[in-house]
């Protein structure tokens, strides 16, 4: 399934959704102060849950519950919503600091479903002293998921990550379309209460539920915005936040273009990520020699002709039908995700030798093309979203109930068109790719946008955040973690020299995450971390 395809409900969905609201009509939505949003008190303002924790996992120390929240904050005693949450208690309760809110990203990740990973994840020094949570984003949740129904033909789908030729373009934008379209005459409840922002004002609510005074937190790549935000909307309500993987919020939410021309997934430059990580990763390969690389011996030339290829006639496989050029760049996607460039670069140079005059067993040749077929559809539903995450619950039209109502975008399907093919001028085949991720928002519902915050993200936050991100990650450049710490006053930017998506896991910065929670400590300024191994390191 394509990035493109992924964001289409499946024809059955909801078709027996008994919440229904009488349609979705576009207002504005103006950005405002962050105190504004806060209020007087600097929190949120509605009745606080109790929260009955009860064994759920069997075998494992995990606790569940259900927490009561505002459909509306603006109505704060109104209808509600039940969250689901996971608590991985302290395991040194008697010397518990607090409790480490988590999200894995998506939009559409489930974070009662990471919880349990990030306990490890973050540390035993870590988890210690902190119960890490996760409390489910609205519309991902058991409880209160994202439904929209509609009577009408379901389209073909699209199943490539993203059109090569105008006519693909119009068979990826139906289906898009057709969805967007059933948000828009036939929603459930949540659909118009899913914005990032409302899911900061519940991550408000339990942290006061859980008794801190103020938000610990961790989220990776779209939980970076998640947390951004929570800083911007309640700045003295931060205590030790780090963001890993970061997004650039302004790019995400509004972009500097008025009216909004190109689509927030062209806006935040996740293509100049992934090509860098590419390129540079080619000329890694070729440095360290076959020993440690499959693909070495001139491997940029070789990619420059497994691509003309795939243009052309496709790839050969070993399967029924050739591995197209939009299907090669997709499952190269997925495998810089998870910092697989040991396994990536069997794959290619399989199919290069495939292709072009060697000789490969038929079972390895059709291994490296699945490899690739799956690479891709492990991050294709939430894109944005920790590659420790990929085995949770996929929730695919959640990414579209958030990201569409946080952002602001284009109408048309020129518009994806124009903004993907001008992207891969300077990041070919990746600016398409990720530019036909957000296909859906295309139109989106106005009101669905009215609780949204829009900025300004430049605050002063009660104690220093911890923003990270590697050097060559393929879906959050550098370049938003460079923003983040520029608007977040007395941030403090710590990098590595990694590739992938998601930094938590290099040895350097896991000491330095450790400090930070632990004694408030901050990295030295402008610190980088060296990478655990090799680039091309048996995985």
């Amino acid at each position: 399934m394509g990035l493109a395809a992924a964001l289409t409900i499946s024809p059955t969905a909801g078709a027996s959704v008994a919440a229904r609201t009488s349609g979705v009509t576009a207002r504005a939505v103006a950005s405002a102060p962050a105190a504004a949003w806060a209020g007087a008190s600097d929190q949120v303002n509605a009745p606080v849950p109790t929260l009955n924790w009860t064994k759920c996992y069997a075998g494992q120390p995990y606790l569940c519950a259900t927490a009561k929240a505002p459909l509306d904050y603006d109505d704060p005693t109104g209808p509600s919503i039940l969250l689901d949450l996971v608590k991985v208690a302290a395991t040194d309760q008697k010397h518990k600091l607090g409790t480490i809110f988590v999200n894995p990203g998506g939009p559409g990740g489930s974070a009662s479903g990471f919880a349990p990973d990030a306990a490890t994840y973050l540390g035993k020094a870590v988890t210690a002293r902190y119960d890490v949570v996760g409390v489910d984003p609205r519309g991902v949740g058991v409880h209160t998921p994202m439904v929209c129904t509609t009577d009408q033909p379901v389209p073909e789908p699209f199943t490539h990550p993203f059109p090569v030729t105008s006519r693909e373009a119009g068979a990826a934008w139906r289906p898009a379309q057709w969805f967007r379209a059933a948000c828009s005459s036939d929603p459930g409840r949540i659909v118009g209460h899913m914005s990032t922002a409302d899911t900061v004002r519940d991550m408000d609510l339990i942290r006061q539920a859980v008794g801190d005074r103020q938000l610990n937190y961790y989220g990776i790549s779209y939980g970076t915005f998640l947390g951004t935000s929570y800083a911007a909307m309640f700045p003295s309500r931060v205590g030790h936040l780090v963001v890993d993987s970061v997004l650039d919020p302004i790019q995400w939410s509004t972009g500097t273009d008025r009216p909004p021309v190109r689509p927030f997934s062209t806006r935040v430059n996740s293509a100049r990520g992934a090509y860098e990580a590419l390129t540079t990763a080619l000329v890694e390969c070729d440095r360290v020699g076959r020993a440690q690389c499959a693909l070495a011996g001139n491997a940029p030339a070789k990619w420059a002709k497994l691509v003309a290829k795939a243009k052309t006639s496709g790839l050969d496989v070993g399967m029924d039908t050739p591995l197209t050029y939009a299907d090669l760049i997709g499952g190269v996607l997925g495998n810089l995700y998870g910092h697989n460039y040991h396994i990536l670069a069997q794959a290619l140079q399989q199919i290069y030798a495939a292709n072009f005059g060697g000789r490969v067993a038929s079972g390895d040749l059709r291994a490296a093309g699945s490899d690739l077929t799956r690479a891709h559809e492990s991050i294709a539903v939430a894109p944005y979203t920790s590659p420790l995450a990929n085995g949770q619950r996929k929730v695919g039209d959640a990414f579209a109930g958030v990201a569409c109502s946080d952002t602001r975008n284009p109408r048309t399907q020129d518009a994806w068109w124009n903004a993907g093919r001008a992207q891969d001028a300077k990041s070919p085949g990746f600016g398409s790719l990720w530019t036909w991720a957000s296909a859906v928002c295309g139109g989106w519902p106005g009101s669905t946008m009215e609780d949204s915050f829009l900025g300004p993200y430049a605050v002063k936050t009660a104690n220093p955040v911890l923003v990270i991100n590697n050097r060559y990650d393929p879906a959050t450049p550098i370049q938003g973690a460079q923003q983040v710490n520029r608007l977040l006053a007395g941030s403090r930017l710590l990098t590595t020299r990694e590739y992938g998506h998601g930094a938590l896991g290099n040895t350097c910065v896991a000491t330095q995450f450790t400090a930070y929670f632990l004694a408030g400590k901050l990295p030295a300024p402008g610190m980088v971390c060296p990478a655990n191994a090799g680039l091309f390191a048996t995985p």
